[in-house]
């Protein structure tokens, strides 16, 4: 298998190498140098690199000033996802493709692939969003002690149906605020964000000011799913299902209409829960917002369901770790 590798890396750059020479007729071939090249199917040894003269030529098929043909920040990076530590990544680094790498160059590869994820972070966004979709969720977070911190997490619709994470964001406070979303808001300005048809959230005080602050041409529709979860815990249990049956009949109706008359039967049917009632009432208007849109979309704007079940996964693999 080596040397069949070998073989074909030779054959690719001395054909990369000739034309390379074609182009470039101010200098000359000067023979080959050797390396060592870790692989997927083992590691190559005396591998035979061609070269020139003035030292210009880079083949691309051998990574420069690389041990590896694969990215190992990715694969270092994936293992302590995994919960594996210095320890253990280095042993199966080792084991599994024949190279050793010290603790201080492993803690080297997880500052490149942080490099990297900032530069994710922060990079450029798409002037225009049909929806974005804004929620936080808690994990637990290592800074001296350890504790559960809200990770701020959004999630971009684009006009095509296109899905993108826009980022996370860690503040350090105990819990969710509207102010640091207020920054974020900002933020998606100063990364490109010119307009948004709609924003999806919860009910945290002070959200909705400042998305209307921030993008005052943009909707806001509250999550129903939220609202009616909330409005269940003030429920007694053996109310909870026809509760929930009638709330359903407020934001399953057709039209505004629809969804105010069946409002209106809620208050009267379940009067020993006023404050249920005056909830939906209060915010009735942005509950509703997704029936000014096309039935078809309808189901995927009247919730952050689809933010929380990327945010399902993203606790499914951090409780690997336990903390981050």
């Amino acid at each position: 298998m080596e040397e069949n590798l070998s073989l074909e890396f030779i054959l690719a750059t001395i054909e990369q190498k000739i034309l390379y020479l074609e182009e470039h007729p101010e200098t000359k071939a000067n023979g080959f140098y050797t390396r060592r090249l870790a692989t997927k199917y083992g590691e190559i040894e005396n591998l035979k690199v061609p070269r020139v003269r003035d030292g210009t030529f880079k083949p691309r098929i051998v990574p420069g000033r690389r041990k590896a043909f694969f990215d190992l920040g990715e694969v270092t990076i994936l293992l302590f996802a995994s919960g594996a530590s210095v320890r253990d990544v280095a042993k199966f680094l080792e084991m599994v493709y024949g190279i050793y790498y010290s603790p201080s160059s492993l803690s080297r590869l997880t500052e490149i692939a942080m490099e990297k994820i900032e530069a994710w972070r922060k990079r450029k966004l798409s002037k225009s969003y049909f929806a974005i979709y804004l929620d936080a969720t808690y994990i637990c977070v290592r800074r001296g002690e350890v504790d559960k911190e809200p990770v701020y997490v959004a999630l971009g619709l684009k006009p095509d149906g296109t899905r993108e994470i826009l980022g996370f964001w860690l503040s350090g406070a105990e819990g969710e605020s509207s102010i640091v979303w207020k920054e974020i808001l900002r933020e998606f300005k100063e990364r490109g964000i010119k307009s948004v048809e709609l924003f999806i959230a919860d009910g945290l005080i002070g959200l909705q000011e400042a998305i209307k602050m921030e993008f005052p041409g943009s909707k806001f529709q509250l999550c129903v799913l939220h609202t009616v979860r909330n409005s269940l815990k003030k429920v007694r249990k053996t109310d909870r299902e026809a509760v929930a049956e009638d709330l359903k009949k407020i934001y399953r109706a057709k039209t505004r209409e629809e969804a105010r008359k069946a409002l209106q039967t809620f208050k009267g049917k379940w009067k020993m829960y006023p404050e249920v009632a005056r909830k939906w009432e209060e915010n009735f208007n942005v509950l509703i917002t997704f029936m000014d849109y096309p039935e078809e979309i309808k189901p995927y704007i009247y919730t952050t369901n689809m933010l929380e079940r990327l945010m399902k996964e993203v606790k499914r693999r951090v409780k690997v770790i336990e903390v981050v």
